[in-house]
């Protein structure tokens, strides 16, 4: 059987995106593919999500399911403003109500049912979205490697939310690695 679900980083960038480097923006940027069955649910032309948000809820979803709104923000989020460590090594990340969201559920024989807002079926064995959001997480990895070292806020809230951000990520991407 075929993959029905792909997603990808198509193109990132900071906030601007006009090209140049910002320490203060603490998230990447960018545009994404996304295919849930046959339908393509974002390219390109979709517009900029916040990727680095994304990619923490993705690796959430390699080993639970996971319903709309369940991390307070959708899987692709519009924006995150603000960085709540809710625990020490797990992050509420708030923002607008924008964005892409859809139905993640394990289901038998290690495969993986993703369902669209609108109803769209696909689904992929555990593996194989394991590697996608590996592949995704090490993108957005990279980006933050050669972009200039980023400006944590002085203000003990946001830095321990930061801090919890980085934290959660490094953990999840340990457990999907092995």
């Amino acid at each position: 059987m075929k993959n029905q679900f792909d997603i990808k980083v198509l193109r990132q960038h900071w906030i601007k995106d006009d090209g140049q480097d910002y320490p203060e923006d603490l998230c990447s940027h960018g545009e994404v593919y996304l295919k849930i069955g046959d339908k393509e649910i974002l390219n390109k032309e979709s517009g900029s999500w916040t990727l680095s948000s994304t990619v923490l809820y993705l690796m959430r979803t390699v080993n639970e399911n996971y319903e709309p709104n369940k991390y307070a923000s959708q899987l692709i989020p519009c924006c995150g403003h603000s960085f709540i460590a809710d625990d020490d090594d797990f992050v509420i990340i708030t923002g607008c109500p924008n964005g892409i969201d859809w139905t993640i559920k394990h289901i038998e024989n290690g495969q993986i049912q993703h369902i669209s807002e609108s109803g769209e079926e696909g689904i992929i064995s555990k593996e194989e979205y394991r590697k996608l959001v590996i592949d995704f997480a090490n993108q957005v990895e990279k980006f933050y490697e050669n972009s200039a070292p980023k400006v944590i806020p002085e203000h003990e809230f946001e830095q321990k939310g930061y801090e919890a951000f980085w934290k959660e990520w490094k953990k999840l991407k340990r457990k999907i690695e092995k």
